[in-house]
């Protein structure tokens, strides 16, 4: 499935300073092993064995060269793009005649490695095959996905049965599916298990040719709740699938309580909508925005957004229709803290307001906030009820809640909407996940 010779040159200086740690020459009879990077937010990694380097600078969404070791077990080391420092380790063997894909990913905010073979057999005449590898279980625990001539957003609707439920890592087996010999193409729709309704990733451009044999990478979203993907073929290119939607939401802060309605990229975000209300998300279609948005029957003007891919996005609407809206980053991912388990966050949508700061219990909750911006999150300990959330500009209260329960794993936002009020009022708070 490849030209052996090519791929062993193109490993040449690592083979040399390999051919060491295995006792004498390699030959065409010992395994080869290659690094997968699919993770977004690294440039590049470097695989090591033990200190030894096999690979070195392989980019972010994509595959490296194999690289021939003798049959042995070894110790995997990943340092992160030219530096001396160990990032992750993987124990593995690898045995005679076997090809392996390293693949390096994230999950819970830490780099893991995990060794996958390449040598399943060849699908039935006609046949592709697939499975899923959900790297990002930290986040989205199990999943369900659906292979689709039709798109994704019709799924909830439809009688289609699953190809795969309740994956929470690696699937165990190969799922064949029928494809012609020049390509079928599908739409692969990723749920939560057992939720047809709630979409996680929508690849709309899905093409599996009879012979080919893929694994789906699922991985973190900027968001914490979408997912993003790439496609590997067995001893083949890795190629990115970013998700085709992202997730927004409207925030309304308009002046003495006109109504805001809007809409991205034609799906409605709120009609007639008064300041304080944050709405639910819903799904819009991911890179640049069309936005249509009016404050008391006037419109605004689209400032040209995009949504990452993925990404989970509050669109603050304030001020009048003279005043830009504004599209804020939210990161509902799971804390990473067994000791604080929850996020927590002030996001400034309060006409004519200082920067504020949001406190837990006393506490400063991240950074003060400027209008039309959000504090950083804060890791904050669980309240049973016990929480008091206080927001203020300087020395001027703005809202006060008491009693507050925060639940582990889960991530809030308090919201400063609308108007300054003559007296602090209750908080405007949301459970973002």
């Amino acid at each position: 499935m490849r030209d052996k010779l090519k791929l062993i040159l193109a490993g040449t200086a690592a083979l040399a300073a390999l051919a060491g740690c295995g006792g004498g020459s390699l030959s065409v009879e010992d395994a080869e092993v290659r690094l997968v990077n699919a993770t977004s937010d690294i440039p590049t990694l470097d695989l090591y064995q033990s200190s030894t380097l096999v690979s070195t600078g392989i980019a972010s969404g994509t595959a490296g060269p194999y690289v021939g070791l003798k049959a042995d077990s070894y110790t995997f080391n990943l340092n992160l793009g030219g530096s001396g420092a160990v990032a992750a380790t993987l124990l593995a063997t690898v045995q005679k005649k076997v090809d392996y894909t390293i693949v390096a990913s994230t999950s819970g905010g830490t780099l893991t490695a995990t060794l996958l073979t390449d040598s399943e057999g060849s699908p039935s005449s006609g046949t592709a095959k697939l499975r899923l590898f959900n790297t990002d279980a930290a986040d989205v625990a199990s999943v369900d996905a659906y292979l689709l001539t039709t798109a994704c957003s019709g799924l909830a609707a439809s009688p289609a049965a699953p190809l795969v439920t309740a994956v929470t890592g690696l699937q165990a087996s190969y799922t064949q599916v029928i494809a012609a010999s020049g390509g079928t193409p599908y739409h692969l729709c990723v749920t939560a298990a057992g939720d047809k309704s709630d979409l996680r990733l929508d690849i709309p451009t899905l093409t599996l040719a009879a012979g080919q044999i893929s694994t789906v990478i699922l991985t973190r979203s900027a968001g914490g709740v979408l997912l993003n993907s790439f496609v590997l073929n067995q001893q083949g290119s890795l190629m990115t699938a970013s998700n085709a939607s992202a997730r927004m939401r409207l925030a309304v802060g308009a002046s003495g309580g006109a109504l805001v309605t809007a809409t991205a990229s034609g799906v409605s975000l709120g009609t007639n909508l008064p300041a304080p209300a944050v709405a639910s998300y819903v799904l819009v279609p991911s890179g640049p925005v069309t936005l249509a948005a009016t404050i008391g029957g006037t419109a605004v003007a689209d400032p040209g957004l995009t949504a990452t891919p993925g990404a989970d996005l509050t669109l603050l609407v304030a001020g009048t229709a003279a005043t830009p809206p504004v599209l804020i980053v939210d990161d509902n991912s799971a804390s990473t803290s067994t000791a604080n388990p929850v996020k927590l966050r002030l996001v400034n949508g309060q006409n004519g307001s200082a920067p504020a700061t949001l406190t837990d219990n006393y506490i400063n909750v991240g950074n003060a906030a400027a209008f039309g911006t959000s504090s950083g999150y804060a890791q904050v300990q669980v309240s049973t009820a016990l929480a008091l959330l206080q927001a203020s500009s300087g020395t001027t209260p703005l809202c006060q809640s008491v009693n507050v329960t925060l639940t582990a794993g889960n991530v809030y936002s308090v919201f400063l909407l609308g108007d300054v009020p003559a007296a602090p009022v209750a908080c405007a708070i949301t459970e973002d996940r």
